[in-house]
């Protein structure tokens, strides 16, 4: 009788382990998809993050290229605006420097003009001694 409950428990122990190590199995796997799903969640968090990230950059250095092309264009307007005064200046330096030639030589046709003028009155009282 002793041999028939030995016979008895040797079927049943290969079962017992591969049922054990199918239930081990199964929980290794259902463990590792966990752990993958929270892995690649975790990653997905930082993609979006790291997205949300340069999104930010990209519209801060937008921004920026706007602020300098705004100042580019206000520094060209106001250079424009100084050229047009210089050229202004010069113009009216070209009248002033006209106009004081044209005064300079009606002064020295003044003085010339007295010159004569002396010198006339200094020959005339000669002739009329």
């Amino acid at each position: 009788m002793m041999t028939e409950s030995v016979n008895s428990n040797r079927p049943v122990l290969p079962w017992l382990v591969v049922t054990l190590v199918v239930v081990l199995a199964g929980g290794g796997f259902v463990w590792m998809n966990n752990r993958i799903e929270a892995l690649q969640a975790a990653t997905a968090t930082r993609q979006d993050s790291g997205v949300e990230q340069t999104n930010r950059a990209v519209a801060a250095l937008e921004q920026t290229v706007k602020d300098l092309q705004s100042s580019q264009q206000s520094l060209v307007d106001r250079i424009a605006d100084i050229q047009r005064k210089i050229a202004s200046e010069g113009s009216n330096r070209k009248l002033m420097s006209d106009q004081l030639g044209a005064l300079s030589a009606r002064v020295d046709a003044l003085a010339s003009a007295n010159a004569e003028s002396a010198a006339t009155v200094r020959q005339n009282p000669r002739t009329k001694r």
